[in-house]
Parts: C-alpha cells; sequence; structure tokens
C-alpha cells in the first residue's frame, strides 16, 4: 500500500536500482582516450581495443534483481515477514553488486586497461555518481526494513489489547 513509508523507501530503492542501466560507473582515462565503465561493459571510442561486453553480465543480472525485488516486496504488504526476507535479499544482492564493482572490475578492468594502452600511460580513473547509487539502495533497504518491523511491533501490540 502507498501510504506507508517503507513502500515508498521501496519504490525509490527500485527506481535508484534502475538507474544503473542509464548512468557510467566509472571512466578510464588512458593517454588522452577516455573509457567509460557501465553495467553494460566499457564504452570504448577506440576500435582498436576489443573489450568483451559479455565480461559484465553478472552487473546486468544484479541490477535487474535489485530492480525487481522491491517490486516485487511492495505488493507484499500483507506478508510483512515476507517483506522483510526480501528487503534482507536485496540488501545482500546490493552488497554483492557495491563487492564485484570494488573489489574485482574495477582492479581486473584498470589491468586489462593498462595492458591494452601499454605501460607508457598514466591511467586515470574517475568515479561518477552510478558508483553512489547501490549505497542509496542500501541505505533505503535499511529504511524499508525499520518500517516494516514497526508495522509488525505496533501490530503485535495491538493484538495484545484483544
Amino acid at each position: 500500500m502507498i501510504q506507508r513509508r517503507q513502500t515508498v523507501y521501496m519504490l525509490l530503492s527500485a527506481i535508484v536500482s534502475a538507474l544503473l542501466f542509464f548512468m557510467p560507473l566509472a571512466s578510464f582515462n588512458a593517454g588522452g582516450n577516455v573509457m567509460k565503465f557501465t553495467i553494460f561493459g566499457i564504452q570504448n571510442p577506440i576500435e582498436t581495443i576489443s573489450l568483451s561486453t559479455t565480461y559484465t553480465w553478472p552487473l546486468v543480472v544484479l541490477t535487474v534483481f535489485m530492480t525487481l525485488v522491491p517490486l516485487v516486496t511492495i505488493f507484499l504488504y500483507k506478508k510483512r515477514e515476507i517483506q522483510v526476507r526480501l528487503s534482507r535479499i536485496d540488501m545482500l544482492l546490493t552488497i554483492i553488486f557495491i563487492g564485484l564493482v570494488f573489489l574485482y572490475y574495477e582492479n581486473d578492468l584498470t589491468k586489462v586497461i593498462a595492458a591494452v594502452e601499454g605501460d607508457e600511460y598514466q591511467l586515470d580513473v574517475a568515479y561518477f555518481v552510478g558508483m553512489a547509487l547501490p549505497l542509496v539502495s542500501l541505505i533505503l533497504d535499511i529504511l524499508a526494513i525499520r518500517g516494516i518491523k514497526k508495522d509488525i511491533e505496533l501490530l503485535k501490540s495491538i493484538d495484545r489489547l484483544r
């Protein structure tokens, strides 16, 4: 139900996760050549460097689930315990996404681009708003879980009065 605060948080979490489809995560500047890293791969202006786009399919899959899970959770408003579980699953997916980007892709992509460009170039990495969106989604999930738990406590206290 839309009048609940946690529903708004879940909807905002889904919207923020969906924005990852349209925003770059980082850019790599190697010798004046700027390559943007998105969840779909590296947008490369240089045709001589071919980097696989299937390399980032886990990010696309995680982003789809990070968008769909909060939307499904909204419609389970009568099953609050399931809402808490699904919100925790969305938090886990978001943490996995952040971990993949920072621990695996960022390190691995800088090595690949440096190897392709050559060691004579200085490789600069610039992060965009897309890197902060999973953190915002994580905070919104935490707020949604807190709201759901408050509803559960309120219903338990009303049941005690009967």
